[in-house]
Formats: C-alpha cells, structure tokens, sequence
C-alpha cells in the first residue's frame, strides 16, 4: 500500500518513521510548506519531498496522514478526499464543527476511509481499562493530562488541542454521550486558553472531570476510575494501570497490577487505519466520533 503524509512537524515526523517501519506499505512521499523540512525527512526516510501536497497526489498514495495545522485541515482533506485518497486526519478533526462536516461529507461523497487521530485509544492502558470495567457500574473518571506549552501549537488553544483526547476517552470507555457540560478557562502565557478545568455529566450518570494545562513543567497523563467496587488508576505515560479493591473498614484494600502489554499508541492507531483500508472495514474512530469530540470541546469554551 502507497502512503503519504502532509506536514512534517513534529508529530508529521512520527507518522513518517512508524510508516516506514510497516510491512507492505510503501511511503511515497511527504509533503511540507518548510522546503527544508520536508527535504531532510524525505532524505532520512528514502522516500519524495514536496512543498505543495497536490504534488504528493500526483504519485496515487492509496492514504494519506494529514498532519497540519487544525485549521488546515478541511482544505486539505476535502483535496485528499476529491482525489480518493483514503485519509487519517490527526485531531481535532477540525477547527469547527461546519468544517468537520465538509469533510465527513467530502468523503463519504468520494467513497474514501476517514479516521481521525484519537491516539490514545490505542494506548495499551486504555485497553486494559476498557476490558477491566466493562461489566462495572461506573460512577466516575477523572482525567489530569498537564505539562508545558508546546511551541508548535498556535492556532487553538488547549481545549481544543489536548482536552479533545480526554473527552473522546470518556466516551469511549463506557459508551454514553455527554450531558452536561461545565467549563473554566483561563489565558496566562498564551493569546488562547491555557488552562482548563472541565466537569461532565453523561447519559448514563457517570460523571467525568478534566484538569488540563500548559503551566505545568513536566508532562503528566493519568486517568482515575471509580466503580461501585473498585477504584483503577491508569499511567498514559508509563503505561500501567493498578486496580484497588476489597475495600475493609480496617483500611486495607487488594492491589492488582492490569496487564499491559507495551506497545506505541502511534504504530498501533496507523496499523489500525492501514488495515481497515486494506480490508475495507469501518475505521475504529470515525468521523463522527471526532465530530463529537469537537463539539464538546467547543462546547466547553463558549
């Protein structure tokens, strides 16, 4: 399978190397405004350097990673889909829900897999999480994904670039729509919002909460979960994941380690996306479940 990525910044980079390391898919070309950025990927990995992406079109990839700036997203996915390229779009989707929409529509129209890049789906911990409360009564999440301002992130703020994950993560792991939206932002550093506080209530009454910022000087990704009978703590980083329970009155409890396995949620997603391509199959994270996504997202900073 041919392949090609659009934007080689830092995350555009991963998507070239994790293509490269896949067997049966040929990377045919990467794709970059910075001239020089694209020609230095291209020569590391042995593949073709454009600084216009329609050039990129010229050599058939079967898919494509988009991996712009969000609010380059809907041009150059509509462009990718017109052209019946199949495509895996990071996140957000998009920068607004009508944009969105025109490229769910772009491709259904030409036929063409649209994913979006929800990563951490494919993270190991999320996995054993999602397997160990699947016949919970779950009562609440709490997520805190912090660390400091990335210099390639300027046109959204931290709501939309990394609250985003953590909203699709609520939804995905017990399978409810949102409710009620609650949100506190706050501009420090940045001409966006650089800290937000977020609360949920779903569907199905569990009720959700997001501490996220760029303040902070190390990264942190943890996820907590209560059920009537036990409480997990999930590392994204570390990727382990700890279950409490038998709870006593004397204070003692049961720990378990969850089973892991390692894995990088990059490699897994982008296998993941090659193979619904190659079998024609439903992408795991559609464009809906990424239009979903944004529109919580933007619910949370109006």
């Amino acid at each position: 399978m041919k392949v090609g990525v659009i934007g080689v910044g830092v995350m555009g980079q991963n998507h070239v190397r994790v293509y490269s390391e896949l067997p049966d898919v040929k990377l045919v070309g990467v794709a970059d405004v910075n001239k020089e950025a694209a020609s230095a990927i291209a020569k590391k990995y042995s593949t073709k350097a454009f600084t216009d992406y329609r050039e990129l079109f010229k050599e058939k990839p079967d898919a494509v990673s988009i991996v712009v700036p969000t609010s380059m997203h809907k041009q150059v996915a509509i462009e990718a889909a017109n052209a019946g390229i199949n495509i895996l779009v990071e996140k957000p989707v998009a920068d607004t829900i009508e944009n969105a929409q025109a490229i769910i529509d772009a491709c259904r129209k030409n036929n063409v897999k649209l994913m979006v890049g929800h990563i951490e789906r494919f993270n190991p911990v999320i996995s054993a999480i999602k397997e160990n409360i699947k016949d919970d009564k779950v009562v609440s999440i709490n997520i805190t994904r912090v660390g400091p301002l990335p210099p390639r992130i300027k046109d959204v703020g931290i709501v939309i670039d990394l609250a985003v994950h953590d909203i699709d993560l609520i939804r995905y792991l017990i399978g409810s729509d949102f409710k009620k939206v609650y949100g506190l932002t706050s501009k420090n550093f940045s001409e966006k919002e650089d800290v937000a506080i977020l609360s949920f209530e779903m569907k199905n009454g569990v009720l959700a909460h997001i501490t996220t910022d760029w303040l902070t000087p190390f990264k942190v990704r943890e996820i907590n979960i209560s059920s009537t009978n036990k409480y997990i703590r999930g590392n994204l980083l570390e990727q382990k994941a700890v279950e409490y329970s038998c709870y006593k009155e004397d204070g003692s409890y049961i720990t378990k380690d969850l089973k892991v396995p390692i894995g990088e949620p990059l490699k897994l997603e982008l296998q993941s996306f090659i193979e619904c391509v190659k079998k024609n199959s439903t992408p795991p994270v559609s464009g809906c479940d990424g239009l979903k996504a944004l529109q919580i997202a933007l619910d949370c900073i109006k």
